[in-house]
């Protein structure tokens, strides 16, 4: 009788041990994953600070950190036409915490002009959202006497191989952009490339060459201080902020649409739902009036979109740019 009480009480003192350590597992079991983001969201600028592309990074990155829920860092990792910092996103954890602002450069144009590429831009890369675009305005020193695409074409045919442009540097997004127009329009005008492209607004204004082309944000000023004369801009649509200035599209070259756009893209492999949650934290903060108005008052028009529009619009314009090398004989280098 006293052995088997005994053991019954060993039976619940045993069965009550299991029980407590069961009980304690499932206490103390780790949680599943936290929901993205739970550490601070860095996007890499290619670019130094400064610039047209670091303006968007943090013109959205107030309400994109109310948005996450967690600080956004932009991290500027400029050289190599925007190649070193697009690099170390292509070589990142595709955990969502390292993104890429990139652009039509980082990821069509220098395809088109530089042999020996860092990455990818297609396979490297996993396209999230287109999250702008603008019109590049093309202007003339008023010496020239150039106001209108038509006074464009009469001057450069007249004297071929006379008038001068400035862009940022060869390969740059205004050199491509500039020889497809030139090309379009068979016109021979000489290419005067620089180290950036304030020096060549600065000469331009100065006269040391004819015209130049680049972002309505640089230009703007110029033009409504009368220094420059806005001949005409890339985009389908005429610009807001310079309403009285014709598109290329609408008066020399039917169908022109060429236009400065950003988007954000991650590291490859990242998973489809990761992917649809910062879309739509990005296609929020572009929708924030305050952020909105922001960029439309620098001569820069939110997008968005869905990942898959972004991932044909991208190598849509691949092709694009790599095919206008081809037929303006740029040779890559």
């Amino acid at each position: 009788m006293t052995l088997t009480y005994r053991m019954y009480r060993r039976q619940l003192l045993s069965a009550g041990i299991g029980f407590a350590v069961a009980l304690t597992a499932t206490t103390v079991a780790p949680s599943p994953a936290a929901a993205y983001p739970d550490k601070p969201v860095t996007i890499i600028v290619p670019y130094p600070a400064g610039g047209s592309v670091d303006f968007v990074a943090r013109a959205i990155q107030p309400k994109l950190q109310e948005i996450l829920g967690q600080p956004v860092i932009i991290d500027n990792r400029g050289g190599a036409s925007g190649m070193l910092g697009s690099s170390a996103v292509a070589k990142a954890a595709p955990d969502g915490y390292t993104l890429l602002l990139g652009n039509v450069q980082t990821h069509a144009m220098n395809a088109a002009v530089i042999k020996n590429m860092l990455y990818d831009p297609l396979k490297d890369f996993t396209p999230i959202i287109e999250i702008t675009k603008a019109n590049w305005i093309l202007a003339a020193n008023p010496s020239t006497g150039i106001r209108t695409p038509a006074d464009l074409v009469a001057a450069a045919k007249s004297k071929p191989d006379t008038l001068t442009y400035a862009s940022s540097g060869n390969g740059s997004a205004a050199h491509l952009a500039f020889s497809l127009l030139a090309s379009e329009l068979g016109l021979r005008i000489i290419h005067v490339p620089y180290k950036g492209i304030a020096q060549g607004i600065t000469d331009a204004l100065g006269g040391q060459v004819n015209l130049v082309m680049g972002d309505q944000s640089t230009l703007m000023q110029h033009i409504k201080a009368g220094s420059l004369n806005a001949v005409a801009m890339t985009g389908n649509a005429k610009s807001p902020l310079l309403p009285n200035v014709p598109t290329i599209a609408e008066t020399i070259v039917p169908g022109f649409d060429v236009q400065a756009w950003q988007g954000i893209w991650g590291p490859p492999g990242m998973s489809a739902s990761l992917v649809a949650t910062i879309n739509a934290a990005f296609q929020k903060a572009l929708s924030d009036p305050a952020t909105a108005t922001r960029l439309t008052n620098a001569g820069v028009f939110p997008t968005g979109g869905s990942v898959d529009q972004f991932s044909k619009f991208t190598k849509a314009e691949y092709e694009r740019w790599t095919g206008t090398a081809r037929k303006a004989n740029i040779t890559p280098q």
